[in-house]
């Protein structure tokens, strides 16, 4: 039998991790001395021992452990646990990523919105334009691309006569974490014959639209509504309609990001 101290020495595991599984009922001494108190551990607990180590540093936590430990030479139960803790710690590292990517592009953004990236608002007519339209929900408002990649496939295989420039238009009332509304269209020389989901029609024309110009990604979005809103307010306009993106650089027009060049538009009248 040995000591805490002289076992955990040997496993090379701290006193006070010792003392937090007895604590969690994840290991407990073998034998505790009813004269001096002292926690007495044998050889036999060390591969039980170990194997909480090893799970624990795998990621799994204090119950989940407790529910392993029993049925650890069950091959296929170990098997599907180990494979569950998998998926989740992928599913985590695509999590951090997305962070990380986010903070570089931020990064970016900030050095280009200090250039270059703002352009002023004005107020102008659109006229009436006839589009292509495809209309779904999508999981954030950064996924358009699943709706462009439906469309542009469409227009591909049904040998659409597009023009270049293409709008996102925003449906929902309020802004929604999940199951976004948006309806992409692009205009066409002339109308088709609707297809299921794709749709041919006009987009109304706007008397009066309040309009800002950004550079870059989908980032540059929120400096950009910040300045259009703050100008509706200041010179006493409000809103009165769906806000629409305009895409006047788009992907096919550009070789980098950083050239994209995006117009919101929304139609507005004073207050």
């Amino acid at each position: 039998m040995f000591k805490i101290g002289e076992f955990s020495k040997m496993v090379r595991v701290s006193s006070r991790m010792l003392r937090y599984y007895e604590q969690c009922g994840l290991l407990y001494p073998d034998k505790v001395d009813s004269f001096t108190g002292y926690r007495l551990y044998s050889a036999a607990q060390i591969p039980e021992l170990y194997r909480i180590v090893e799970l624990r540093d795998m990621g799994f936590g204090v119950e989940e452990i407790k529910s392993i430990l029993p049925r650890i030479t069950d091959v296929n139960f170990l098997h599907h646990m180990l494979d569950q803790k998998r998926k989740e710690i992928q599913n985590t590292i695509a999590g951090e990523q997305d962070k990380l990517d986010k903070i570089a592009a931020k990064c970016g953004h900030i050095i280009k919105e200090r250039d270059y990236m703002i352009y002023e608002v004005e107020i102008k007519s659109l006229p009436a334009e006839r589009v292509l339209s495809l209309r779904g929900a999508i999981p954030s408002y950064d996924a358009e691309y699943i709706l462009w990649e439906k469309l542009g496939k469409f227009v591909a295989e049904n040998k659409v006569a597009c023009k270049n420039n293409g709008y996102s238009i925003f449906h929902d009332g309020e802004y929604k974490e999940g199951e976004v509304d948006v309806e992409i269209a692009i205009p066409v020389h002339e109308s088709g014959e609707n297809q299921g989901e794709f749709t041919y029609r006009e987009l109304a024309a706007i008397p009066q639209a309040a309009a800002i110009r950004f550079s870059g990604s989908y980032y540059g979005y929120n400096s950009a509504i910040e300045k259009l809103a703050g100008w509706v307010e200041k010179n006493g306009y409000a809103f009165n309609g769906l806000i629409r993106g305009l895409a006047v650089k788009g992907f096919e027009d550009v070789t980098s990001e950083d050239d994209l060049l995006t117009e919101i538009q929304v139609s507005v009248e004073k207050a």
